[in-house]
């Protein structure tokens, strides 16, 4: 599937009455990191991006948010980082227009192809959507590329034994990862050093598709599906020599 028609299938997908109904007008479109105080979703998502935003060097000056959807995280990341130019890229234009009404500064840009100078970026990051890139190891490539020495990759990301459940044209074959010793090595193979590498699975799919189930009244068989469908939920820090 060519770039454009998979921006316009995702399109479809976040405006789903079930979506909506789990998002809201948040601006996220997210699986979140949930621990004993977290309320909902929508908290879920705020406490994902927190934890990523915490790996990243303290005073950035240009951060890449690398699939940034609809905007809800990458506000979230320019509210945490305020002196810094916070870059949302995506290959869906309308996403970008919904971003941009939450105030993120966006482009259109392919996530293998990224149009940006080399060693500029003091920060790059993508929040569960390195899945869907063709491919993830192209990606920590570009990554590595336009970061400056010491710049930080930060990702959240999901490795599926399964892609059916969920939609297998939203998983390029090519980009499967079958173990987090590979995915490690992808980053390493890029060039970078790996600063942490952990599944968090039991504190966000699990979680997540418990919340899901309240919006698939009678089809949760459907969510287990989808549960069972995950292997690893990976959070991903490394770092440009």
């Amino acid at each position: 599937m060519d770039a454009q028609s998979f921006g316009t299938r995702y399109d479809v997908l976040l405006q789903q009455p079930r979506m909506r109904a789990l998002y809201g007008d948040s601006g996220y479109f997210n699986i979140g990191y949930w621990d004993a105080d977290t309320p909902d979703l929508i908290a879920a998502c705020d406490r994902m991006v927190d934890e990523l935003a915490s790996a990243l060097p303290d005073d950035p000056s240009f951060i890449v948010d690398m699939g940034c959807g609809v905007g809800g995280g990458t506000r979230r990341f320019a509210g945490r980082f305020p002196d810094a130019m916070v870059l949302g890229a995506n290959i869906s234009h309308w996403q970008l227009v919904q971003a941009q009404q939450r105030g993120v500064t966006g482009v259109v840009m392919d996530a293998t192809r990224l149009a940006i100078a080399s060693g500029s970026a003091d920060a790059v990051i993508a929040v569960e959507s390195p899945q869907c890139f063709n491919t993830r190891a192209d990606f920590f490539a570009e990554a590595f590329r336009i970061l400056r020495p010491g710049g930080v990759l930060a990702v959240a990301d999901m490795l599926f034994g399964d892609t059916e459940p969920t939609g297998s044209w939203m998983h390029p074959p090519v980009n499967h990862v079958a173990s987090l010793d590979h995915y490690g090595a992808q980053m390493i193979d890029a060039g970078f050093e790996l600063v942490s590498l952990r599944d968090i699975a039991g504190v966000s799919w699990k979680c997540f598709c418990a919340a899901m189930r309240t919006v698939f009244p009678g089809r949760e068989f459907r969510v287990d599906e989808i549960e069972r469908s995950l292997d690893f939920y990976v959070i991903a820090v490394a770092r440009k020599p």
